[in-house]
């Protein structure tokens, strides 16, 4: 059922000010401080919540990100504190769990100098973390408000930027329209009306993509903004962005006329955010053209750009899979595992669905990694991304 508190207060800003972007309503439906979707207890990841992330499917995903991670960060140096990881967003801290044991067993010496930062918005996944990461991890973990400033080691998000509140417009030929919800009627009702700030318009200036019949469109200017930040506080090393979504050309298309745009509730998508207001999840494909120009403009390089398949394929999942793969007519534990794994990484389910942007700031000269051995979306995000910059 929706929270009719949070109903009522949406309500009474509509009727107070008049209609509010789409945004606006994203915004406070998700993360009202008391009552949005990311501030309520409950679940939300997980066979009992309303939405997988890599990190619940098997704790392989942890591991083998935790391995990309060392490789970046031993040729950075150690700091005064050691070596330092930012999570961006930490969900359960399932992901923190499953990379810290993997340090903890395969270099339990680079384990007592690393220091983990969790930088979290929402109280109860905060609280959550806390509970399950402070006894295990007492000394390695530590929460932050925000990004430290300055600092050398691997910023990294894992489904973060798609929950962003989005700008949702409508666009025919030159017209382009915002939409807006008002109050009507007791209910919700979307509106039309001109943009609500002019950046969107330099936006889609910008993507220079051009629409041969009626489109709706996402824009998430939160994620342009937050890559600018995190650009500007990291002084030395990369960020590592996974979610899912294309390079500009591929995501704004009137291929997709209704855009990409969905909610999630209990394992089942919809397309209607009234419903269910505080209680699903909502989210949009990521840019991911827009995220490397803005990188660039805070000193951000795009290292690589690949999928979750050939990601994980490089850092060696196949390898992992390979025993499980020899047992499963004999155990149903190890069909179980091999067919969690993949999951992860099978092109029909999660493995093109989520990308990776690797973004590198000062970085030592020569390294290569593992997990950007396979690139079959780097050289068009190159193209595009130099073809903007132009």
């Amino acid at each position: 059922m929706p929270k009719p508190e949070l109903i009522a207060f949406l309500r009474d800003e509509i009727v107070k000010h008049g209609p509010i972007p789409f945004s606006r309503f994203m915004e406070e439906a998700l993360y009202h401080p008391a009552l949005g979707y990311y501030a309520s207890p409950g679940e939300k990841i997980g066979p009992e919540g309303d939405y997988y992330t890599s990190s619940s499917v098997h704790p392989i995903f942890g591991e083998l990100l935790a391995k990309q991670f060392h490789q970046m960060l031993l040729p950075l140096g150690e700091g005064e504190s050691g070596y330092t990881l930012v999570e961006m967003g930490a969900g359960k801290g399932s992901l923190c769990f499953d990379i810290l044991r993997y340090f903890q067993r395969e270099a339990p010496s680079f384990f007592s100098r690393l220091q983990y930062i969790i930088v979290e918005k929402s109280p109860a996944f905060k609280e959550r973390q806390m509970k399950r990461l402070k006894p295990i991890f007492p000394s390695q973990v530590r929460w932050e408000e925000a990004v430290p400033d300055r600092f050398v080691g691997v910023l990294f998000s894992n489904e973060l930027l798609d929950a962003m509140p989005v700008h949702r417009l409508q666009i025919d030929r030159e017209v382009v329209q915002e939409i807006y919800v008002v109050w009507k009627d007791d209910r919700f009702v979307e509106t039309l009306g001109p943009p609500s700030t002019p950046r969107l318009l330099d936006y889609l200036k910008n993507i220079e993509i051009q629409f041969d019949r009626p489109t709706e469109i996402e824009i998430n200017l939160q994620s342009v903004d937050w890559m600018r930040r995190v650009g500007q506080s990291l002084a030395q090393g990369y960020v590592v962005t996974i979610d899912y979504g294309y390079p500009a050309e591929m995501l704004y298309t009137s291929r997709r006329p209704k855009g990409t745009f969905l909610c999630y509730y209990r394992h089942a998508t919809n397309e209607n955010p009234y419903d269910h207001v505080g209680e699903q999840d909502m989210t949009a494909h990521i840019d991911f053209t827009s995220l490397a120009k803005a990188g660039e403009e805070a000193g951000l390089s795009v290292i690589g750009f690949t999928d979750q398949t050939h990601f994980l394929m490089g850092l060696g999942i196949a390898q992992r899979m390979e025993p499980y793969a020899m047992e499963m007519d004999r155990s149903e534990k190890a069909k179980k595992e091999f067919l969690a794994m993949k999951q992860l990484m099978a092109p029909e389910r999660m493995g093109r669905v989520f990308k990776i942007l690797i973004q590198g700031k000062n970085i030592p000269p020569g390294l290569s990694l593992d997990g950007l051995q396979f690139k079959p979306f780097f050289k068009l995000l190159t193209l595009i991304f130099f073809f903007f910059m132009m």
